[in-house]
């Protein structure tokens, strides 16, 4: 260690403490760089949260921020800081797996995606990829490339998914920041799961490219152990990419009220036929009762929405052939076997059966602009249960079919109207495990999630 600051004490280190410490010679983003990669390498619980991993290349970043720190010239505050790329976004030289076995004859990414060179622009230490279900289709965190990502909090059970090994690597401790992506819940299910924040911005504000059959739903994300670090995080993703058009709106700084006095609204199921556990129900009643006393106002609300879930997953099934039917069949053999029957599903699919659920889907959208024009915020839990054992998805003690929107219909419906989604820890439920509370905002007012989570994280006192 070149500065003063221990392996251990670097790693429970946030955003500003590392910039800090960088900057005043205490510590280095090599020190850094070496303590995590330490800590990953003797990890005895087998939580296996990555796929690629690239020590020499990110030695080479780190040395550069740190030259630029002892000059007194950082990047700003995610200079020197270590982050992992979800492995469904291209990192250049690295390849892109998907959690797939069908994919281990391409060849590397020719170039960064758009997140990705935002992040280096900003100095950050891109070290490795971090495992996914296969190609994100569902919420569990296991699949056939790289096998089963566990939970650190408790290795018996799921860290959740589709940024499985994202959110497993930040509950580890090793790095502060990870880039995911959330199509249906796939940043806030695992943040809740793991005791995290998770941030699902507005659709469009980290751009994103290429775009996949998912293109409309799809958000890239962070996960992070605070929301400083959060915030931190965010503030690199200031500007558009013109290889995603939908990534091309002004970004404004201003936050239009001030916490205290937001229309704040909750739901407690938010139309979804999937009850929260005991555990979690209490949990978010807590929370409500500590934001009353401290003088939040708030109401119940009834979106006037029914759970769309069947809807979502004909689309989510149509999507999965989109996806693979340019695919020879010997490659498309290379799948496992429950993403090649969500394919065949998906073949099945008449015009008719699409037409009802994207007209369903619709509604869903259209009810939940209406129920923003009475509250600025809408507070849910993030997800109806705590983490599932490993390896299944469990609620109130069944066994899931394949449909798991149908198991959580928390996430998804802001996925569909491509509002910015926050999860925050609330709380512990069953077996001592964490909860998230969800802070949904409207389209492009991300600061005033942002802001009103940093507030709730405060109030609610839940330490990462």
């Amino acid at each position: 260690m070149s500065g003063s600051v221990d392996s251990a004490d670097l790693l429970v280190q946030d955003i500003a403490q590392l910039s800090q410490q960088y900057g005043s010679g205490a510590c280095s983003p090599v020190d850094m760089l070496e303590a995590m990669r330490s800590a990953i390498e003797s990890d005895t619980q087998g939580i296996n949260a990555f796929c690629h991993l690239d020590w020499p290349a990110a030695l080479r970043a780190a040395q550069d921020s740190e030259k630029r720190h002892r000059a007194g010239q950082a990047l700003g505050p995610l200079d020197g800081v270590p982050v992992s790329i979800k492995d469904l976004t291209q990192v250049a030289g690295w390849p892109t797996r998907c959690g797939s076995l069908a994919t281990q004859g391409d060849p590397p990414a020719p170039v960064d995606a758009p997140s990705v060179v935002q992040l280096r622009a900003a100095g950050a230490v891109v070290f490795g990829k971090t495992t996914t279900t296969e190609f994100g289709w569902t919420v569990l965190s296991e699949n056939p490339y790289s096998g089963l990502t566990r939970n650190p909090l408790n290795n018996a059970h799921s860290a959740g998914g589709s940024s499985s090994g994202a959110a497993a690597q930040v509950a580890a401790g090793w790095g502060p920041l990870a880039l995911g992506s959330d199509a249906g819940g796939s940043v806030r299910i695992p943040a809740s799961y793991c005791g995290l924040v998770g941030f699902k911005p507005t659709f469009g504000l980290i751009p994103a490219a290429p775009a996949s059959a998912f293109a409309e739903f799809a958000h890239q994300g962070v996960l992070t152990r605070s929301m400083q670090d959060c915030i931190a995080a965010m503030s690199v993703f200031s500007k558009g990419d013109p290889r995603d058009p939908s990534s091309l709106f002004s970004r404004s700084g201003s936050v239009d009220r001030q916490e205290r006095s937001l229309r704040i609204g909750w739901s407690r199921t938010l139309g979804a036929a999937q009850m929260p556990d005991a555990d979690v129900a209490a949990a978010f009643e807590h929370t409500l009762a500590r934001l009353a006393e401290a003088g939040y106002q708030l109401e119940e609300v009834a979106p006037g929405i029914e759970d769309a879930c069947s809807a979502m997953w004909t689309i989510w099934c149509s999507r999965v052939f989109e996806s693979f039917q340019a695919w020879p069949p010997s490659r498309r053999d290379l799948l496992g076997d429950k993403l090649r029957g969500l394919y065949h599903a998906g073949e099945q699919l008449g015009m008719a059966e699409l037409a009802v659920s994207q007209t369903r889907l619709r509604a869903l959208g259209t009810a939940l602009a209406r129920t923003f024009c009475d509250i600025d915020v809408l507070l849910t839990p993030s997800t109806p249960s705590v983490a599932p054992p490993a390896g299944r998805y469990v609620a109130n003690g069944n066994e899931s079919g394949e449909n798991w929107f149908a198991m959580n219909g928390y996430a998804y419906p802001f996925n569909v109207s491509q509002q910015p989604a926050l999860s925050i820890p609330m709380g512990l439920g069953g077996q001592g495990l964490p909860v998230g509370l969800q802070i949904v905002g409207r389209k492009y007012h991300d600061k005033q999630v942002l802001q009103l989570g940093s507030a709730l994280e405060s109030l609610l006192e839940v330490s990462p």
